[in-house]
């Protein structure tokens, strides 16, 4: 019977952080466009950046600097209960995360070398 990946858990710069359920990770690689013509519609192929989406639970001792887009790449590790692995070398923030009182911080990593372990 097939398993799902299961539930997440996160490392940013090889430290562990309290996630929301509902991790997103779209993988780099090739995309199609379409491209419109007169009588048909053709491809063209780009590449696109990957991306991770994830809602951090900030927590007293934590620091909302250490999502700092300004400190550059960094290794971002998911891990999933099924023992599914993605490990990103060049991850960086796009924006800095704004947290609210009911213990939301939502982050955006894009990336582009990835490596997944089962």
């Amino acid at each position: 019977m097939a398993q799902t990946f299961g539930s997440a858990k996160l490392w940013w710069r090889g430290v562990q952080y309290d996630i929301q359920q509902g991790v997103k990770v779209r993988l780099a690689g090739k995309k199609n466009n379409k491209v419109e013509g007169t009588q048909r519609t053709l491809r063209s192929t780009m590449w696109e950046g990957g991306e991770v989406q994830a809602t951090i639970i900030p927590t007293q001792n934590m620091k909302l600097d250490a999502f700092d887009p300004a400190l550059g790449e960094g290794e971002l590790q998911i891990q999933y209960d099924s023992g599914k692995s993605i490990v990103i070398s060049d991850a960086w923030i796009n924006d800095k995360p704004e947290a609210t009182d009911k213990g939301e911080a939502p982050v955006t990593w894009t990336f582009n070398n990835y490596e997944e372990l089962d």
